[in-house]
């Protein structure tokens, strides 16, 4: 006979798969790809528009007119890139202007269909054989945002609040859902509503610290990589604070080693930028496989 508490959570985590993958391939990448047109069409408004002003020193009144209209740019600029991550890390302070896209066919429907089913095929397979499908089917949404949000950050080094705050959204959500359960089958209270709380508080120290780090000039970390650090410390942090440090050496470690592998062999020098994004998320799917087992 078949245990329907055994088979529905087994059934749930697979259709969250199929949907998971469906929302990287659809919604997720075609925002990323309009994120990125808006955001390199505002710098190049914002390029033409400073040429313009340069050459009209004559003016004051035409230097004004122009300092305002180059300022409405500038706005708009950080209105598109919707207070995202800065390419540097000194303390905010890099221009927003700074966008260079690089291999933008990453974001199409295809590869993101690829990479979101590779994902969410890796980790259902995992989660389901370590016996944890509510832990998998939570984390299916998670890992597929997380990797339309890392490939946005290697293509233009912004991290986009809306994806991020979708995931964050779920989270919020499923952590929720699984307390108030937990909270009607478990007699303690303090059992049941600690996982939450130990999240939230992870959530906050990981965004703290890289924050701390953020404010140092040569840390080379953004805003978007603070968000990024306190999304994974929501996640790892319902399990253990041990798997959100994990998390966080892991996508440090990764980074480190490819920026030495790209210096090596001169594809990158000493002063140019690499995104994090990735890394990080990289850091964090890996503590979470890591955790499961």
């Amino acid at each position: 006979m078949v245990n329907a508490s055994v088979v529905l959570p087994v059934v749930v985590a697979c259709l969250m798969a199929v949907a998971s993958v469906g929302v990287a391939v659809w919604p997720a990448s075609g925002f990323a790809r309009g994120y990125v047109d808006r955001l390199e069409q505002a710098s190049e408004e914002d390029a033409g528009r400073s040429d313009a002003v340069g050459g009209s020193g004559a003016d004051e009144t035409a230097d004004a007119e122009g300092d305002a209209e180059g300022g409405a740019v500038v706005g708009r600029i950080a209105e598109v890139a919707d207070a995202e991550a800065e390419p540097t890390g000194a303390g905010g302070m890099t221009a927003v202007t700074a966008v260079r896209v690089r291999s933008r066919g990453l974001l199409e429907r295809s590869p993101q269909g690829v990479l979101a089913a590779i994902l969410c095929a890796a980790t259902l397979a995992w989660g389901l054989s370590r016996s944890a499908p509510v832990d998998t089917a939570i984390a299916l949404p998670v890992v597929a945002l997380l990797g339309v949000a890392g490939s946005v950050d290697a293509v233009c080094h912004r991290l986009p609040d809306r994806l991020l705050g979708s995931a964050g959204l779920w989270l919020v959500v499923a952590i929720a859902g699984r307390s108030l359960v937990r909270l009607v089958t478990v007699e303690s209270v303090h059992a049941a509503l600690w996982p939450a709380g130990r999240a939230t508080l992870c959530a906050l120290g990981a965004g703290a610290a890289v924050f701390a780090m953020w404010l140092i000039p040569a840390s080379g970390m953004g805003l978007g990589d603070v968000k990024l650090c306190a999304l994974l410390g929501l996640w790892l942090g319902y399990t253990a604070v041990d798997w959100v440090v994990a998390g966080l050496l892991l996508g440090f470690i990764l980074a480190g080693l490819v920026a030495i592998g790209l210096l090596i062999t001169r594809r990158a020098g000493r002063k140019d930028m690499l995104a994090f994004g990735p890394y990080l998320a990289t850091g964090g799917w890996l503590a979470w496989l890591l955790a499961m087992a």
